[in-house]
């Protein structure tokens, strides 16, 4: 009996725990943040800009192709949550998931073969610094390159966990971390596309 009361306790108490993260998992962005022009290309060599973010329901991530751990795991989840937001919205509107590649140098080449492994539709992109460095700003991320002279390139990237979520008209209304549970993640996706109101 001892037992059984402990173990409800230790799970009561775990999934107030993850409510709580839950909680603080999300953020509406308000009012909504335009963002500035630029001009990168996707993992088929096509231009890539503002406009190209008109028109959809996007999820960007910010990463790198050599990431050992948070870009799979992030990537991963995504294609969960997108699973779960299918069964609430219609195809048009389903979120687009758009990989933001900061290591141009070793990203670049292997940037469609490295999607592939996680779904065929993810978009990536990638392009000159200061292209990428202009996104970055508007989005509000961050990255750096921990490189240890020009010739090193053996470093790691560090980069924000943080995804935001761009509306039709390519403004930022929302930001999400770690670990985007599908269900919890997929509902409160489906609010932000339908317009309901958030108190946060």
């Amino acid at each position: 009996m001892k037992v059984s009361l402990g173990f409800t306790l230790l799970f009561t108490l775990s999934l107030v725990s993850a409510w709580t993260l839950g909680a603080s998992q999300y953020k509406q962005v308000k009012p909504p943040k335009t963002l500035p022009e630029f001009s990168m290309e996707d993992q088929y060599g096509e231009k890539f800009g503002l406009d190209a973010l008109k028109g959809h329901w996007s999820i960007i991530f910010v990463g790198f192709t050599t990431c050992p751990d948070v870009c799979p795991f992030t990537l991963a989840n995504l294609e969960a949550v997108r699973a779960d937001l299918s069964l609430r919205v219609r195809p048009d509107r389903l979120p687009r998931v758009i990989f933001l590649a900061v290591d141009p140098d070793r990203d670049r080449a292997v940037l469609g073969e490295y999607l592939e492994y996680f779904h065929p539709n993810y978009i990536g992109i990638t392009g000159e610094k200061e292209q990428i460095d202009t996104l970055i700003k508007g989005l509000g991320s961050f990255y750096r390159l921990a490189k240890r002279g020009a010739d090193d390139m053996n470093y790691d990237v560090v980069h924000a966990a943080t995804v935001y979520i761009t509306n039709p008209q390519a403004e930022v209304v929302a930001e999400m971390n770690p670990p985007f549970d599908p269900v919890a993640t997929g509902e409160y996706l489906f609010n932000i596309i339908r317009g309901v109101k958030f108190n946060d």
